[in-house]
């Protein structure tokens, strides 16, 4: 991979990571600030909060990054970026469908189904039984940011697969 397509990457995890940050944790405190702690369960839920944003998150990431990045493709502002056969990551991103709705689609099921249980574990394990409004919009905007700056590399490694670029150019529903 040339240096440029690493820059690119650091770029976009710096970019995604840092804006979800502040926009998850600002509107996690605007929403929270005059409320209860949140609990593992009930109305103010930080397990279903945990879940839904692991879920929609990432959906919303991938619906805005892969296209995105698929246009700076077709206008040849971007070349196809490839990390090699024995990257982990670009395995992961080749084994993703093309299409943009289907994509993003998984990465939120990743989300929901790997990240937030391993989050809720780490709760767990470390006895979290309330958290107070300003410490979770802190948490929130962190961990948000976190996994926002971790998902989005395999999602442009997605859009930027040399193999779909062809597609692209004749199939502009992907």
């Amino acid at each position: 991979m040339t240096q440029s397509g690493k820059a690119h990457l650091k770029h976009e995890a710096l970019v995604s990571g840092l804006s979800n940050t502040v926009f998850n944790g600002i509107i996690a405190w605007l929403l929270l600030r005059n409320g209860p702690a949140l609990a593992w369960d009930g109305q103010h839920s930080f397990a279903v909060d945990v879940i839904a944003t692991a879920f929609i998150l990432p959906l919303i990431v991938a619906l805005i990054v892969i296209p995105l990045q698929r246009g700076k493709l077709r206008k040849g502002k971007l070349q196809s970026i490839n990390l090699g056969p024995e990257s982990l990551l670009q395995s992961l991103a080749d084994r993703f469908p093309a299409s943009t709705f289907k994509g993003s689609l998984l990465f939120g099921l990743i989300g929901m189904c790997l990240i937030a249980p391993l989050t809720l574990a780490g709760f767990f394990l470390l006895g979290v039984e309330t958290v107070a409004p300003l410490h979770y919009a802190i948490f929130k905007g962190l961990w948000a940011g976190a996994m926002a700056a971790v998902l989005v590399l395999p999602m442009v490694l997605l859009a930027l697969r040399g193999d779909i670029t062809p597609a692209l150019s004749m199939n502009r529903g992907n």
